[in-house]
């Protein structure tokens, strides 16, 4: 339960058993949800891992690459498929998740919207300069989702929008036509048919008729 059920108030539950070290308030920061200074706080990681947190709502804003990294310190390295707990959690909070476009803590310039993994049930704000902001309570679904398996799906979607990325790039570095050059002759494209030996000079017709007229004459003769 993220909500406490008599006031309503957040509850806090993404760091009760992650180690960390509170290193103050940072004014210049305000949280994309509450407006509230955020503050920042170190992670005990290896290495050492510093993210900005809000106090009232509990959100965290990670720098990119900075979410992987904990989920895999938090994780077992031995990664097995829970399907069934896979569903129950992406089942569980994905359609809750409002359409708010809010700024990044950072630029103030709005985020857009990211499903982690393509399917954790977990929709992210992303900022694609500075990293991106989790709601309370999201980085101890992800942790969830990352042991029950969701790690493994998380690197096919990567690779697979890699791919795409890629694949225009890869359109244009494919080589054009080869072209065949003889000496003395114009380049022209591989398996284009020659001009032939009667090509490029209006008298050469003639001169061969009249070699052949030569040596018929001589045979009669």
């Amino acid at each position: 339960m993220t909500f406490c059920p008599f006031c309503g108030v957040r509850q806090e539950v993404n760091l009760r058993d992650i180690h960390f070290r509170d290193l103050g308030t940072d004014a210049a920061l305000p949280c994309p949800h509450c407006e509230t200074a955020l503050d920042v706080i170190e992670f005990d990681t290896e290495p050492e891992m510093r993210i900005e947190r809000c106090t009232t709502c509990f959100g965290m804003f990670f720098n990119p690459g900075e979410l992987e990294a904990l989920l895999d310190a938090r994780t077992n390295p031995l990664v097995w498929l829970d399907p069934v707990q896979l569903n129950r959690i992406a089942m569980d909070y994905g359609s809750n998740h409002e359409v708010i476009y809010r700024k990044c803590p950072m630029c103030s310039e709005r985020m857009s919207h990211l499903h982690f993994g393509g399917n954790s049930g977990v929709i992210l704000d992303r900022c694609g300069t500075h990293g991106v902001w989790l709601e309370g309570s999201e980085l101890k679904r992800l942790t969830e989702w990352w042991r029950a398996g969701g790690k493994l799906i998380y690197q096919q979607h990567e690779a697979e929008r890699v791919k795409r990325l890629r694949a225009p790039l890869e359109e244009l570095r494919r080589p054009g036509p080869s072209f065949v050059s003889i000496e003395g002759e114009q380049p022209r494209h591989f398996g284009e048919r020659s001009p032939g030996p009667f090509a490029g000079s209006g008298s050469a017709p003639l001169d061969i008729v009249a070699v052949v007229g030569g040596l018929l004459s001589i045979l009669l003769d």
